[in-house]
């Protein structure tokens, strides 16, 4: 299956594109994409507008909207899909190989339209695999203004990957640290 990075946040907190952000040997953009081409068939970059940054081994997607909400991005890549695909936001450089090769592989068996892992209580749609069979519901929910991934992956029963189980893969439980601030950005780097 391919993998897709969503890249076209608001990044409100942050006051930047987060793929442009220094990271690694080069931009949190390319980090994630070379790491992703090295698991998966193909990786495309989900962007409200061509990334003036690099960005690495990817196939830029422009979604069809101005509107910064996650679910946009996920429907142009889904509408892109075959039929799965592996979705990760570009502010989850903590999430380790190792778990993303077990979520797509849990992904590849799943019959539900989505498998998603729960971390501390929460559903994490952009770490996870959707299917295509997904995309009329998204769009459903978008022209009736109901943009949570979350409120999607429930709306279409999709299938959990306990935390239990994930921690097996990373125990440290900092696969999902996201990074919204300047602190959590350098507190991410820092580790890079």
């Amino acid at each position: 299956m391919p993998a897709a990075l969503l890249v076209g946040g608001a990044s409100q907190r942050l006051g930047r594109d987060k793929g442009a952000l220094p990271y690694g040997a080069g931009t949190l953009a390319e980090f994630q994409t070379r790491r992703l081409s090295a698991i998966f068939s193909e990786v495309w970059l989900a962007a409200k507008h061509p990334p003036a940054y690099a960005f690495g081994p990817a196939r830029v997607l422009l979604d069809d909207t101005e509107d910064r909400a996650a679910i946009h991005g996920l429907r142009r890549v889904l509408r892109e899909a075959e039929d799965r695909v592996f979705v990760l936001a570009v502010d989850l450089p903590a999430l380790s190989n190792g778990l993303i090769a077990e979520i797509a592989r849990r992904g590849l068996a799943t019959r539900s339209a989505a498998l998603l892992p729960r971390a501390e209580g929460r559903l994490q749609p952009l770490a996870a695999v959707w299917r295509r069979e997904a995309l009329t519901e998204a769009d459903r929910r978008v022209a009736h203004g109901e943009l949570s991934l979350r409120g999607l992956a429930e709306a279409v029963a999709a299938e959990v990957f306990p935390e239990e189980e994930w921690r097996a893969i990373d125990p440290s439980g900092n696969a999902f640290l996201n990074m919204n601030t300047l602190e959590e950005y350098a507190f991410l780097r820092e580790r890079a």
